[in-house]
């Protein structure tokens, strides 16, 4: 049985088809445009889910930029990006600690991102600097993806605080004093 994080069997297969008769409709077939629609709308949530995950999108561009493509460079962070899913979701997640650990990766990825462009302005011998306002830019936008890791780590503290303070069962007892 997959995890959470993980795509069941039935969802690996039902995606398969689906991106066949995407590629149909994608060279312009209109029935299988139609058939798609169809197929999408008859999906489990988990499909749908996977097949419309933006961040998993824009995480494998941030990637492709951050390896400048070299293949063991992206092997190994798709591969600890999976591994920080796993070990920040731990077992059994709620939905909500779905998200919140998708945003928290993404947002690792793009804090990482941000370093090594800064990085390379800082280099003085570095050849791709660009002028001290544009630096000044990157320096805040920067701030901002560390502002949004750090309160995506926070808020999943916080629901995992407030899941572990209310009880998964609660027990109403009555007591009848018969006098007499």
């Amino acid at each position: 049985m997959p995890g959470a994080l993980e795509l069941s069997e039935d969802a690996r297969g039902r995606l398969t088809e689906l991106r066949a008769v995407s590629d149909k409709a994608e060279a312009g077939d209109k029935e299988a445009r139609k058939e798609l629609r169809r197929l999408v709308h008859a999906s489990s949530p988990e499909v749908i889910a996977h097949a419309s995950d933006i961040a998993k999108r824009v995480q494998w561009v941030l990637v492709k930029t951050i390896s400048a493509e070299e293949p063991l460079m992206e092997e190994a962070l798709e591969a600890r990006m999976q591994h920080m899913r796993a070990e920040i979701a731990g077992e059994n997640p709620t939905p909500l600690e779905v998200l919140l650990t998708e945003r928290v990766v993404a947002c690792w990825m793009l804090v990482e991102l941000f370093d090594v462009l800064m990085g390379a302005q800082l280099n003085k011998d570095s050849e791709r600097r660009t002028s001290i306002s544009y630096t000044l830019k990157m320096l805040k936008w920067q701030e901002s993806a560390n502002r949004r890791y750090f309160a995506a780590i926070r808020e999943l503290a916080r629901v995992r605080k407030l899941e572990a303070g209310s009880p998964a069962v609660q027990y109403n007892t009555q007591v009848n004093i018969l006098r007499g």
